[in-house]
């Protein structure tokens, strides 16, 4: 298994870059069971780190799941030879938080699993522990796209 346990590596295959990519490391995959497993180390230089509260607000979870996602897509598309794909969140349901912050000097471990696809529509259980206590959840729903520009 090829490692992506740099920012710059993962922007090999996570169509983000600079400080909106957030992802640290990219710990395991599976494409049989569809899921992926990353993390994110929180520190005040992170992205969202609010030093008001010491960590990031726990609602920034959703795009840390959404960027997982995209890494699991970018890592099938790699197996084909593609560049990443576009993917755009259609709905985040049932997000619920256990915490209020992820709180600073912690890793946020984040897991997501294609639940459903038809054709280009995708969902997404995901979850995020700290430790052993999982701290939020989400079902995203999400499009891939070849040309953003024209939606298809």
């Amino acid at each position: 298994m090829e490692e992506f346990n740099t920012k710059e590596s993962i922007m090999q295959i996570v169509p983000h870059s600079g400080k909106m990519s957030l992802l640290d490391r990219v710990v395991d995959y599976d494409f049989g069971k569809l899921e992926i497993h990353t993390e994110v180390d929180i520190a005040p230089g992170s992205m969202f780190f609010d030093k008001d509260i010491d960590g990031i607000p726990v609602w920034i979870g959703f795009e840390y799941m959404a960027q997982s996602i995209s890494a699991l897509s970018g890592l099938y598309g790699k197996t084909k030879g593609q560049e990443p794909k576009i993917g755009f969140i259609m709905s985040v349901n049932n997000f619920t938080a256990n915490k209020p912050v992820f709180p600073a000097n912690s890793t946020a471990k984040i897991f997501v699993r294609q639940t459903m696809r038809m054709d280009n529509i995708v969902t997404f259980d995901g979850n995020i522990t700290l430790g052993d206590t999982i701290v939020a959840t989400a079902v995203i729903n999400t499009i891939e796209v070849d040309d953003p520009q024209s939606g298809t």
